[in-house]
């Protein structure tokens, strides 16, 4: 295939203007697709094989390879609709041992929340940190909100979330409550901004998040502040939530990827087993 660079240019180009996909998912698109080429990586049958064998030989990652593999595959496909080449390829996923990411238990959030915020830089991590458990929302997603994008009133905020797609999550009496104090504290639009009203960075946030787990002996959970919604979405569940309506809440297209929350909680699946037991049921009778 002849201005193959090219022809990958004019995939981002239409990605962005026409499907309108974020600038990060962009870069994402080339950095899986340069990594693909280093890796022996080239739209043929062999080829899309090569690449997988190639990477998993140099030591990366199963996950890193699937990650690569979903944005290659995007390219390919439309290398296909294009009639850039003459049938479908695929990178082959690599299969990923399946193991059950730990979060906050409930008393170790509930001591996280009972911390009493000495100045104004822990009380914006506590109101980001009450927020997130409160609704689910990605931790990106809270530090681009707005204020025009909380209604106090109806307990709702409209969260621009993956994919420019645009959802409305509720929120609690307790949490609304949190965020009126803490919109007082500032005029910025943005609702967690530095104190010059900029977006705050990740990076600075999570140190800040850190320093707030050692103080109330708390260790970190994987994933940080995603550790989060999970704990949120298992909440959720074993507070009798419904699973669609908790797809709805954290935005995810696929309700597959919803129920991997459901799978992963074993004190959840002991709890219902010991009310739904069939031997439990025999003795019963």
């Amino acid at each position: 295939m002849t201005n193959l660079s090219e022809i990958f240019e004019t995939f981002l180009r239409e990605k962005k203007y026409i499907s309108g996909v974020t600038d990060k998912t962009i870069r994402t698109y080339r950095d899986s697709w340069k990594a693909f080429l280093r890796y022996g990586g080239e739209p043929t049958e062999s080829g899309v094989k090569a690449f997988v064998i190639t990477a998993g030989e140099r030591g990366v990652t199963p996950g890193a390879i699937n990650t690569f593999a979903r944005s290659v595959n995007s390219f390919l496909s439309w290398l296909l609709a294009n009639g850039h080449i003459p049938k479908a390829l695929k990178v082959p996923k690599v299969k990923q041992p399946k193991r059950i990411i730990p979060t906050y238990t409930p008393e170790e959030a509930d001591r996280i929340m009972r911390h009493k915020p000495a100045n104004l830089t822990e009380w914006r991590v506590m109101t980001i940190l009450a927020l997130l458990i409160d609704s689910g929302i990605r931790i990106n997603e809270a530090l681009i909100l707005t204020r025009d994008r909380i209604d106090l009133d109806n307990l709702s905020i409209r969260v621009a979330g993956k994919g420019q797609k645009e959802r409305v999550v509720p929120f609690s009496f307790e949490c609304r409550k949190l965020l009126y104090r803490w919109l007082q504290s500032h005029k910025f639009d943005l609702v967690f901004p530095t104190i010059a009203g900029r977006k705050l960075r990740y990076d600075n946030l999570r140190a800040d998040f850190l320093d707030l787990l050692g103080q109330v002996g708390v260790a970190k959970s994987e994933g940080a502040f995603h550790a989060f919604r999970r704990f949120a979405a298992r909440q959720y569940l074993r507070n009798g939530g419904n699973v669609r309506h908790l797809q709805l809440l954290l935005g995810h297209s696929d309700i597959q990827t919803t129920t991997k929350y459901l799978d992963d909680d074993r004190e959840m699946l002991q709890r219902e087993h010991a009310r739904l037991s069939p031997l439990e049921s025999l003795k019963k009778r």
